[in-house]
């Protein structure tokens, strides 16, 4: 089996536990500690992740980029990387820590409306998640690394297994009625092993114990300034844009919406990663492609990973709409899944065209073109944010989901076109015809069958019946419309894409 096969493979799995994983702990939180408790729980989670990206620098990607191209033939600079990268992330996450200790007050008072805990203890409660939170900085780093040696089978072992130590422990917790500090606290000790883990196998895979201390190269600085730059604001950006929903109901709403508003988010999220850990997979091979200058293989493995990904998303997304009912009746209650529908199925959609542009940005990454995506997030910075206030002051948790959409709206309007003309070299209306003939797909196979399983009552068995037959619909129509596009994709890398 390739490499590259092997990763997406464990990517996927990966991913696909931690989704199976976090649905149990999510009930189980929200059932035990009530719907405020939850909301904090998730807005601590989602804030970190948050403040974490905007100072991650662009450092993640850069390190991934840097040691796939060049472990080999420079071994030393790699290593000066890694130190000037671990001393930047842990005191940003110092920083911080020390900050959530101070605001933490003025968070739970001024931000958050709060109802069933008193402001102390939420405040103490958001500063106990926020430290283990704020742990995803320093870790994607050593995530990075490994991502970089295409090992993934590491970074999903040290992910699933800290999300199962979090499962198990908060079960325990509960069952001996503690409370959300003790949880709390489990939480961030599960962060902190995770970090430890990373350690641990970064020495097993032989990386010096030297490298992992923080330290300083200001070659390393000079030599990757321009692509981390534009890499640090993309992901400030983004970050701003993935959590913005969450964060504008955090604000906005009572702190109990957040919670299940953000839980139907981090559902389609996940499902989101099970699509990007294909590309994340890929990106080291387009990297050093990019360095052997060998564009015909790099553009060979990108229409197969585009055609995968842009057919394979409309199940998982649609999916999980057809789910949605039932799925939130059990994890909270009917009126809640009712509430969640709609802005479920936009939170669907805007996730899906987020997939069909991952593997046309992970290229231009390769290729040395991060400014498409900084220029594009600036844009939706004063256009799409100001809009996603009013969609949500307005229309509340449906206006939510339509602020996703929005914003990759943006994207399809002006990232795609940049990055067919700059980095693909493909006519842009290629790249559309392709997408929204999928789209047009999905909307005449799994359409009726929702419409027809709603007028039926929405049961579970309905439900999966209209399912499946819409999805041996799609994938019948979609082979023989796109058969020629689609085998090389489903067969994915085969071995000789080792190399």
């Amino acid at each position: 089996m390739s490499t590259l096969r092997r990763n997406i493979l464990y990517n996927v799995a990966g991913q696909g536990l931690l989704l199976l994983l976090g649905l149990g702990a999510v009930r189980l939180v929200f059932h035990r500690l009530g719907a405020d408790a939850f909301g904090i729980i998730l807005f601590a989670q989602s804030s970190g992740l948050v403040l974490a990206s905007m100072l991650e620098l662009g450092i993640s990607a850069t390190t991934v980029r840097e040691v796939a191209s060049h472990l080999k033939d420079d071994r030393p600079y790699v290593l000066d990387l890694l130190r000037t990268a671990a001393l930047l992330y842990w005191a940003a996450y110092l920083a911080l820590v020390v900050a959530l200790m101070m605001g933490a007050a003025w968070i739970a008072t001024r931000w958050l409306t709060v109802k069933a805990i008193d402001p102390a203890s939420a405040s103490q409660l958001l500063q106990v998640l926020g430290t283990g939170a704020l742990l995803v900085l320093p870790r994607s780093l050593y995530a990075s690394l490994f991502r970089g040696l295409q090992r993934m089978g590491v970074t999903n072992a040290i992910e699933v297994g800290a999300m199962a130590f979090q499962l198990l422990g908060t079960i325990v917790i509960l069952m001996l009625r503690g409370g959300v500090f003790g949880v709390a606290w489990w939480l961030t000790a599960t962060y902190a092993l995770s970090v430890v883990a990373y350690l641990g196998f970064a020495l097993q895979a032989g990386v010096p114990w030297r490298a992992l201390l923080p330290g300083f190269s200001m070659p390393v600085l000079r030599r990757n300034a321009r692509f981390a730059t534009h890499m640090m604001s993309i992901s400030a950006l983004g970050a701003v844009y993935g959590q913005q929903d969450k964060l504008l109901v955090s604000k906005l709403m009572p702190v109990r919406l957040l919670g299940t508003f953000g839980f139907a988010s981090t559902m389609v999220a996940s499902v989101l990663r099970l699509l990007s850990a294909i590309v994340q997979a890929a990106f080291p091979a387009f990297a050093e492609m990019v360095r052997r200058q060998d564009r015909s293989e790099m553009m060979r493995r990108y229409h197969r990973v585009h055609a995968l990904i842009t057919f394979g998303a409309v199940p998982c997304f649609t999916g999980l709409v057809f789910a949605a009912k039932p799925l939130f009746g059990y994890v909270f209650d009917d009126a809640t899944a009712r509430e969640l529908m709609l802005p479920t199925a936009l939170l669907c959609l805007g996730s899906y065209m987020n997939a069909t542009l991952q593997a046309p940005y992970m290229v231009s990454l390769a290729v040395g073109k991060p400014e498409i995506a900084v220029r594009q997030n600036l844009i939706a910075l004063v256009t799409v944010l100001p809009l996603s206030v009013v969609s949500v002051w307005r229309f509340g948790l449906a206006g939510a989901g339509l602020a996703w959409v929005l914003h990759h709206v943006l994207a399809y309007g002006y990232g795609v076109p940049r990055m067919c003309r700059e980095c693909l070299e493909l006519p842009t209306s290629h790249w559309f015809a392709g997408v929204l003939r999928i789209m047009a797909l999905a909307l005449v196979t799994y359409g009726p069958a929702f419409v027809i399983a709603a007028a039926l009552g929405s049961g579970i068995v309905v439900l999966s019946v209209s399912f499946a037959l819409a999805t041996a619909a799609y994938a019948a129509l979609g082979f023989l419309i796109m058969g020629r596009e689609l085998r090389p994709a489903g067969r994915q890398i085969n071995v000789a894409d080792a190399a």
